[in-house]
């Protein structure tokens, strides 16, 4: 076990992967992911990587911020290229995607706050480590390679290089059915993890990790662009609705893909039926013209969702245990040797994007040869979780032990049976003008008579105060620039789960004379191979950066004038615009924030 994960995690990157000159920034990275957190589970708590090199990752991205509500500070954009969509090495994929990603959580003061670590599509989903274990030798259902996700899940065993990340119990926060009885827990990145589930501190030799899932994958067997952004939309709307559905469990004769897991299904389904979750188990490869599906387990090579005459319900889980369905690239058949007899092709295995093409809010499938090992994949009790009220990605993750080769692909905030606090403030409004110093009173409605354990504040997405219900935030606005702010208030429920509510607004600072201004031209719609006019005019001459969830678009030097920015860099969908100054090197004012301007690509 490592005595603070990251930490040692982080100093023995900087040896084998680290610049010289990085090394300090990153040891100091640390520090901040291993503070208490104090909340989780949202909008605030995502970090979401998109690849600007793709039209499909920046659409998918730019809806689902959307549709979530992602703060600016939470996204970040990386340069991806490379000639495989489907794999790469992993000192790659740690030297370009994930310390990068721990750097920019850490440079943007959010290092306490994230719990989710997020992609958008177009990245490899399939990650090789065998060269960084030269001459070891790993037995065949144990190899080095992993999913996206997996991986990043158990980022502190790949920046330290621990061959341990390819064992089968490496999930401490997984929570098996003990006597018939399934435990479900809210994550938290800095809470740690010891042996059987149980929560432990720091110093006893936990583990800690980071909650990740792919929004979608548009190329080879995966979903079109249109697919994803219905499936994700779906989830988004399925949010605390308690859907009257039914969970299917599916005995698929002695295939070992069903009997890996089946025995746990009697159990599942009980703890469902308590819940007041309907639950069924079947025998069959796949549920037959049913209507209400709100969660499916199976064990089959192959099934054709489009012929069953089935319906997922908004927010619905699929999982299926076969070998290939995280995998995308088309497999191509062995040519024949000639004077043999012709075999008969077997159809390729179903990949999981089958459920999300039918509406699905989350599926996770093996992106190697699994060998139907169950603790590769979900216990039926995934649907358990869900059913309380974790969200998808928690339930997920609670669920198997082993996750190395499990990939995730969904919405990992969508949470049906939620009781989510409905929040109202006093003291500001969406759209007031403040000044000074303002008292803002947050108050919660809650179904169930449950309880507020605590409210949280954030300002442009960082989180900068707490108080206790019945108690007010004292907002110092002279502390801020002047003009556009986003305000959030987030409730969390007293509960082992921790769902939150939350109250979004803007609200502009006016302390001082000065203010700056952004017009759009065209100003609500263009297409996407157009050219978007931005002018500023502010009354200072402070150079002004014109912003796109924090990603800076151009450069104003003197306060005043015009850039132009093709549409085809922002990607499709909705796209929110901001204009801030820039302080003069040596300078610390808070300089002026001009009204956000949101624009449709289309």
């Amino acid at each position: 076990m490592f005595s603070s994960p990251l930490q040692a995690a982080f100093e023995y990157s900087l040896i084998r992967w680290v610049p010289a000159g990085f090394m300090v920034l990153v040891l100091n990275l640390a520090i901040p992911l291993l503070e208490v957190a104090k909340a989780g589970g949202g909008a605030e708590n995502i970090f979401l990587l998109v690849n600007s090199e793709s039209k499909d990752s920046l659409t998918v991205a730019n809806h689902y911020i959307g549709l979530r509500k992602i703060p600016a500070q939470n996204v970040h954009y990386v340069k991806w290229q490379y000639p495989d969509r489907y794999q790469v090495h992993g000192a790659t994929f740690l030297r370009l995607i994930l310390l990068p990603a721990l750097k920019e959580i850490q440079c943007r003061g959010l290092g306490s706050q994230i719990d989710y670590l997020v992609y958008s599509c177009d990245f490899p989903t399939q990650l090789n480590f065998q060269k960084d274990f030269p001459g070891e030798k790993f037995p065949p259902q144990l190899r080095p390679q992993a999913s996206l996700t997996g991986a990043t899940y158990l980022s502190q065993f790949v920046v330290t290089k621990r061959k341990e990340m390819f064992n089968l119990n490496t999930n401490f926060y997984a929570a098996r059915p003990v006597a018939g009885v399934t435990v479900s827990r809210g994550f938290r990145s800095n809470y740690y993890w010891g042996p059987r589930g149980k929560r432990v501190s720091a110093k006893e030799q936990g583990i800690s990790y980071l909650l990740s899932a792919m929004l979608g994958v548009t190329f080879g067997r995966g979903n079109q662009v249109e697919e994803v952004l219905h499936y994700l939309k779906r989830a988004r709307d399925a949010d605390g609705t308690h859907p009257e559905g039914t969970v299917y469990f599916m005995k698929n004769g002695t295939n070992p893909r069903s009997t890996a897991r089946h025995g746990n299904f009697s159990g599942a389904a009980v703890e469902l039926r308590l819940l007041g979750v309907k639950a069924q188990i079947l025998d069959g490869k796949f549920p037959q013209k049913k209507k209400d599906i709100i969660g499916v387990t199976t064990g089959t090579a192959n099934f054709n969702f489009g012929a069953s005459g089935c319906r997922l319900l908004p927010g619905a889980l699929g999982d299926n245990l076969t070998s290939y369905g995280g995998q995308f690239f088309h497999r191509k058949p062995k040519p024949q040797l000639p004077g043999k007899s012709k075999k008969k092709l077997r159809p390729p295995q179903t990949p999981l994007t089958e459920f999300l093409r039918y509406g699905a809010a989350g599926a996770s499938g093996t992106v190697v040869e699994p060998y139907a090992i169950q603790a590769k994949f979900p216990l039926p009790s995934v649907h358990v979780h869900y059913a309380r009220g974790c969200s998808l990605a928690e339930a997920f993750y609670q669920s198997v032990t082993g996750p190395f080769q499990l990939l995730v692909i969904g919405d990992p905030l969508c949470r049906p049976w939620a009781n989510i606090p409905r929040v109202a403030v006093e003291g500001i409004d969406d759209g007031q003008i403040i000044r000074g110093k303002v008292r803002v009173t947050p108050t919660a409605t809650l179904a169930e008579q449950k309880k507020v354990k605590r409210f949280e504040l954030f300002v442009d997405g960082l989180r900068t105060q707490l108080c206790k219900p019945g108690a007010a935030f004292q907002l110092d606005t002279t502390a801020m620039a002047d003009g556009y702010h986003e305000v959030r208030v987030i409730a969390i429920e007293d509960t082992p789960i921790e769902t939150q509510g939350r109250w979004v607004g803007w609200v502009n600072v006016k302390n001082g004379k000065n203010a700056l201004q952004m017009t759009l031209s065209p100003a609500s719609r263009i297409l996407a191979d157009g050219e978007l006019k931005i002018s500023i005019t502010s009354t200072t001459s402070a150079a002004v950066a014109i912003t796109h969830n924090g990603r800076e678009l151009g450069l104003i030097k003197k306060g005043q004038g015009n850039i132009r920015v093709q549409a085809s860099k922002l990607g499709k969908g909705p796209v929110t615009i901001q204009a801030k100054t820039k302080p003069a090197p040596g300078q610390t004012n808070a300089g002026l924030t001009s009204r956000p301007v949101s624009i449709e690509v289309y």
